[in-house]
């Protein structure tokens, strides 16, 4: 476990208990939009005589998205101020107030405003809970916990789908109750969690930041790393919006067919996620980006293809696992480039480009399905998600060759910054660091090894002007602040 001087330990107990409460926190971020779906129908005909009410409705599913695109780089702001453990409680119980509102609230008006109180806490849990696990977790362990976290979001969307169609079936409003389950997460957060400090006060610069404070490194990850989000989002986004109406319409199936072919996406992100850890020591983050949007590309052209149902479904699969890839890489990537007292700050801009990634795919789609179709559009994705994995791709490869030059010139402060898209398990150029390295390699020349971080690598480095202090060698080690 990490000593970062956002992070106050308060006694032991935390392991495994910890980890479950940070995982099952990223489900309840899935339940804000999901679990209501089924509902829908039953909240239109209860306030039929409320003006607009097919609008209204609807936005019962998507109100919540623009508060969180709203207010996600706030809550980050918010975290630093009172803290991560106080944040991620508040978000909880703010989930339960506003999501659960649907089930006593009088009219269709206050609904709709609960679901930006939902939003609000959703905001809070994301932004704190990806924070955390950067906190308390170092090298493949981070790594691991970031693809469960992905993967109980994959599976607990299908579980709390099916769930709340059969509570709908009792009755619209009893469908809301599903959301008291942020207010059960809060007691094992109070007990599991440890303690945290405002970062802002007294929060010393990490090693891997470049003592000028001007280092270039964390501005250009994080716009990729946002841009990756938005792109990827709303490629992923456009299937549960416009495949139910290519099945129904087109494929003349039924609403069970369509929502088994959604599924089969939502699984193999939740599978694939499972072992990120494994693929991260693969390549690095510009190197997996690529990977994810070529499989979307490669999902989406067998979408447009698809002559039956069965097809559809090979390519959400193709795309889930792009997915899964995709999204606990760009956590990682994110978490790695923030310096730890400004995590919070920097997972909230993650959150704002996933909603806003979510909330803009029928907007931007919509135009495409009215002039080609919906099968010409999935061409007009694939192309566009080729573009994207070239893009990333050159990116990487000019960022090796960035880091070969900086070696040869012997200029190790610009190392973090132009380093390539190495494998997380490979050393970068004129450097012995690698995921989870824990010293025990240390380098021929010291003096000369770069100060900074190879792409995406552990976050624990090596200074340039002193040999490293052997540590244990575990992924989880505690650095003095």
């Amino acid at each position: 476990m990490r000593s970062d001087p956002t992070v106050q330990e308060h006694g032991r107990g935390g392991g495994s208990g910890r980890a479950t409460v940070l995982v099952l926190a990223g489900t309840l971020t899935i339940m804000a939009g999901a679990v209501v779906s089924p509902a829908i129908p039953g909240i239109r005909a209860a306030f039929a005589d409320t003006a607009d009410v097919d609008l209204l409705a609807r936005m019962i599913t998507s109100a919540h998205a623009l508060a969180i695109v709203l207010f996600s780089p706030f809550a980050g702001v918010l975290s630093e101020r009172i803290g991560r453990k106080r944040a991620l409680v508040t978000g909880m119980l703010t989930f339960a107030l506003g999501g659960s509102s649907g089930f006593y609230l009088p009219d269709l008006a206050s609904i709709l405003a609960g679901r930006v109180v939902l939003g609000l806490g959703v905001s809070l849990i994301m932004t704190n809970s990806v924070a955390m696990i950067a906190d308390l977790y170092d090298g493949t362990e981070r790594q691991r916990l970031l693809g469960r976290q992905t993967a109980a979001g994959a599976f607990g969307g299908v579980a709390l789908l099916v769930g709340g169609g059969a509570l709908a079936g009792l009755g619209w409003r009893t469908v809301f109750l599903v959301y008291l389950l942020g207010a059960a997460l809060v007691v094992p957060a109070l007990t599991q969690l440890p303690q945290t400090r405002p970062g802002a006060a007294g929060a010393r610069p990490t090693q891997d930041r470049s003592p000028s404070g001007t280092r270039r490194g964390p501005a250009t990850g994080l716009a990729a790393a946002l841009a990756a989000m938005f792109l990827g989002q709303v490629a992923f986004y456009s299937v549960p919006v416009q495949v139910p109406f290519l099945v129904e319409d087109h494929f003349h199936a039924g609403s069970v067919a369509s929502g088994a072919v959604i599924a089969v996406q939502t699984l193999t992100t939740g599978l694939v996620s499972l072992r990120f850890a494994a693929i991260r020591r693969l390549a690095g983050e510009y190197g997996l980006v690529t990977a994810a949007f070529t499989a979307i590309a490669v999902g989406y052209l067998v979408l447009f293809l698809a002559p039956h149902v069965a097809v559809l479904a090979l390519g959400t699969l193709v795309m889930g696992a792009g997915l899964g890839i995709l999204m606990p890489t760009l956590n990682s990537w994110v978490v790695n480039e923030a310096p730890p007292e400004a995590r919070s700050r920097y997972t909230g801009f993650l959150t704002t480009a996933l909603f806003l990634g979510q909330f803009l795919a029928p907007i931007v789609t919509q135009p495409l399905v009215t002039g080609l179709g919906i099968q010409p559009m999935f061409l007009v994705i694939a192309s566009g998600a080729l573009v994207v994995a070239a893009g990333y791709l050159l990116a990487g490869r000019r960022r090796t060759a960035a880091a070969g030059r900086a070696v040869a010139a012997g200029a190790p402060g610009q190392g973090r910054d132009a380093q390539g898209d190495a494998p997380a398990g490979a050393p970068a150029p004129g450097s012995t660091r690698g995921t989870g390295n824990t010293g025990k390699h240390p380098p021929q020349n010291p003096a000369a090894a770069p100060a900074g971080r190879g792409d995406g690598a552990s976050d624990a480095s090596a200074s340039p002007a002193a040999p490293p202090t052997p540590r244990a060698p575990h992924s989880l080690h505690r650095r003095q602040p």
